[in-house]
């Protein structure tokens, strides 16, 4: 963990319609999300996120597949001069063309730098996926194709929901959820900013930001959802923070400085959780070849692993092994996090295997997605979700 705009009169209208609607039926059912408003500089309405496409950043050799089912444009990411336009673009390559510039379905362009811009949103087909918003293709000084989704901000917070949290979980679930996913990218905006990488990009599409999947998992109750949570997000002294979230604590999050290069603060401080115990990840166990370890660890020695110094909470914050030590976080990733559910664990000696035994999925800071989804399930509504595992936090609506 851890953009140029781009809209189109129907595309606007449609999604006002859809946030009228989805505002309307959420005003019916259920207390407002927002406690008040809030103004951020230069925020004065949904901000455009540029997504890097992780699968094609940079693309492969041969270029990435695009499909455009509809009339679209080609302009100049410079000039905004207009380079082609197209009634409905089918199967096609983009990739460098032998002059340096860029190709599109055998049209080649001068440029390095170019969009592409559908007229009807929704019809941007990259590989196999469908995107709102437009495409920034760039070809970089040593030859490398970067694809980025240039999509407004309640449009991309759409693909992320249901990427990150089951969509038949309760309704004050997703929207804790899309809270907590809006908070982050606005956070990761500026902090692309600050890194100097925003005139590119500001958040990866997979978990170094938060997963994003275009429109493929877009159902009428996530935009309901999002309708219903339009602007709003978590501040703590009247500033955006990186508002984290993962699966399963396991019975406790920890405090983000711990694990992450983020200061000490209240919100992201740590808290028992006692609402995910019924979870799929209560309990696991793990075995991992030592020889594995050692690859993974990149060390000959991982003689006498232990879980040398812990979190508050329940989570190892120091893994020691051969004369080394890696923070808990580090440790799960090198020994792969596909394999080792959580930081929440002890440690057994095997013989030729260590046996990890744990409960949790996930690094453990900020919101429990599992947690959300038992207390929505006792009746708690969104705000109170992220009260709970935001501590101190305000639910403000920022647009």
């Amino acid at each position: 963990m851890p953009r140029s705009a781009f809209s189109f009169v129907k595309a606007t209208a449609q999604l006002g319609c859809l946030a009228v609607i989805g505002a309307a039926l959420y005003s019916c059912t259920t207390r407002p999300v927002e406690r008040g408003q809030a103004t951020l500089p230069g925020l004065q309405g949904p901000p455009v996120v540029k997504v890097a496409l992780s699968r094609h950043f940079p693309a492969p050799a041969a270029g990435a597949a695009i499909a455009i089912d509809g009339e679209y444009r080609v302009v100049s990411s410079k000039s905004g001069a207009l380079l082609h336009h197209g009634t409905k673009l089918g199967d096609a390559t983009l990739a460098a063309n032998p002059k340096g510039g860029l190709a599109l379905g055998g049209r080649e362009f001068g440029e390095r730098d170019l969009r592409i811009l559908p007229a009807f949103d929704g019809t941007l087909k990259v590989g196999d996926r469908y995107y709102r918003g437009t495409l920034r293709a760039f070809l970089s000084d040593e030859g490398k194709l970067l694809l980025v989704n240039e999509v407004p901000m309640e449009s991309y917070i759409a693909g992320v929901l249901g990427a990150e949290m089951p969509l038949d979980y309760p309704r004050a679930a997703l929207e804790a959820q899309a809270v907590a996913a809006r908070t982050y990218a606005l956070f990761e905006i500026r902090q692309a900013e600050i890194d100097g990488r925003a005139e590119l990009f500001h958040v990866y599409d997979d978990t170094r930001s938060q997963v994003y999947s275009g429109t493929l998992r877009e159902t009428e109750k996530a935009r309901a959802v999002i309708a219903a949570t339009r602007g709003v997000a978590l501040l703590s002294g009247g500033r955006l923070f990186c508002a984290y979230f993962h699966s399963t604590c396991g019975g406790s999050t920890e405090p983000a400085h711990l694990f992450f290069d983020v200061p000490q603060m209240s919100p992201l401080s740590g808290r028992p959780c006692e609402y995910c115990q019924g979870g799929k990840w209560r309990r696991w166990e793990v075995s991992i070849a030592k020889t594995d370890l050692c690859q993974r660890l990149g060390v000959k020695d991982v003689s006498k692993l232990k879980v040398a110094e812990k979190a508050p909470g329940i989570h190892a914050l120091r893994i020691e092994a051969g004369g080394r030590s890696w923070n808990g976080l580090e440790f799960r990733l090198l020994a792969g996090a596909d394999r080792l559910p959580s930081t929440a664990f002890e440690v057994e000696d095997r013989g030729a295997n260590y046996v990890f035994r744990g409960t949790g999925y996930g690094h453990g800071v900020g919101m429990c997605q599992v947690g959300c989804k038992g207390m929505a399930e006792l009746g708690y509504e969104a705000t109170e979700l992220l009260k709970f595992y935001y501590p101190g936090a305000e639910v403000l609506r920022v647009y």
